[in-house]
């Protein structure tokens, strides 16, 4: 074999094990990718970490109408463990949003309804968020139905992992002193 023969071979034999280490760190970065956990905080903990749950909690409830409070929310979740409840949402190590929700009995179906879901760095996460929420609640035979009531901009988020807009709520106050 020539000796520039031998040294095409070497290059390419180089410049493919650069392409396959290049590879390998790419696939590696995408595996890494930092799972979601969501967690319910029960009980105690719920008072322990009262002050960061109401920070989050009133920073979603900022975009309603007045329905809840952080405190009536939190009250009820500790009061009524089976019908309301607090969760939190861990990305790898770290905590980037808190939710709560309750258990509603309609005539025909019992629904799970998410009153709040706030934090600011989850809104990318959202449909795997969704997606993982909806696996542990179809764990609990109990629940027919996980339902949101939100701004619009959920929508384009929850649509892509299968949720359908069935209606939208507008309101008009009958009395002054109530701003809804």
């Amino acid at each position: 074999m020539s000796l520039l023969r031998i040294r095409n071979l070497r290059n390419l034999q180089t410049n493919n094990l650069r392409t396959l280490q290049t590879r390998r760190r790419m696939n590696h970065k995408r595996s890494v990718k930092k799972m979601l956990r969501i967690k319910q905080i029960e009980g105690e903990d719920i008072l322990l970490r009262y002050k960061e749950i109401k920070e989050e909690l009133d920073k979603a409830l900022e975009h309603s109408s007045g329905e809840w409070t952080a405190a009536q929310i939190v009250s009820k979740a500790i009061s009524e463990p089976n019908f309301f409840q607090v969760w939190e949402i861990q990305k790898g190590n770290h905590w980037i949003g808190i939710a709560s929700t309750r258990v509603l009995n309609y005539n025909n179906f019992v629904a799970l309804h998410i009153i709040t879901l706030g934090g600011s760095k989850m809104y990318d996460d959202m449909p795997q968020l969704i997606t993982e929420f909806e696996k542990m609640i179809k764990e609990y035979e109990s629940i027919d139905v996980l339902e949101f009531t939100g701004r619009r901009g959920f929508i384009k988020q929850l649509t892509t992992v299968g949720w359908k807009e069935r209606y939208t709520t507008m309101r008009k106050s009958l009395k002054e002193n109530i701003d809804v």
